[in-house]
């Protein structure tokens, strides 16, 4: 198995809360049981930026949710639960993300977009300790992330990311108040050298 790799105390105890919020309390202690998680049942990982967690635990405990809820079932939830993990992270770490207080509303869609993924990048690097970048094309911009806590789940046959999907999906309602079909396109758990993520630069009509 690849050497673990640390991660904020914070981003783990945030995923938590979110899977929380999504299945309720009896099922997120069905979720670490399954995940051989049972330290973290009542024991969440305090809220500060420590490199205290590991990618391994994120990757288990978003594995667990797909053994519990199926392939397909797992899919919507764990979707949902990207999106509570970014309301968690601006409601209790919102210096990590840099979003508060950014003005805004006087740009237009496509540079909102634009500075919102440029803040989760930057996030990424300098907090979670998740190399990643910004590609920007003509219709899209593409979220790519070197390191994933997907590494550490079994190879999948299709990408398999879809909390941070839902992470991307919120940020991005977040930053223009409407919804764009975010879609993994390259993921390291069916092979790929990084997971790719596209957003379009127009919304679902």
């Amino acid at each position: 198995m690849t050497q673990d790799r640390m991660l904020p105390n914070a981003a783990l105890r945030t995923l938590f809360l979110a899977i929380e919020e999504v299945t309720g309390v009896n099922g997120t202690r069905a979720v670490l049981k399954a995940g051989g998680l049972e330290r973290f049942i009542d024991n969440y990982p305090p809220n500060n930026t420590a490199l205290e967690s590991t990618f391994a635990d994120y990757g288990a405990a978003e594995q667990a949710v797909e053994d519990l809820y199926g392939t397909r079932g797992a899919r919507a939830i764990l979707i949902r639960i990207g999106r509570a993990t970014f309301q968690y992270t601006m409601r209790e770490q919102p210096a990590i993300l840099g979003l508060a207080g950014l003005a805004l509303k006087a740009l237009p869609m496509g540079m909102r977009m634009k500075v919102v993924l440029e803040q989760v990048v930057k996030a990424a690097n300098q907090d979670v300790n998740q190399p990643a970048h910004l590609r920007e094309e003509p219709d899209a911009f593409y979220f790519v992330v070197e390191e994933c806590p997907c590494r550490w789940r079994p190879p999948h046959t299709s990408p398999a990311c879809f909390v941070t999907v839902g992470v991307l999906q919120e940020a991005m309602h977040w930053a223009t108040g409407k919804q764009f079909r975010v879609e993994e396109v390259a993921c390291i758990s069916n092979g790929a050298a990084a997971c790719v993520y596209r957003i379009p630069k127009q919304p679902i009509e």
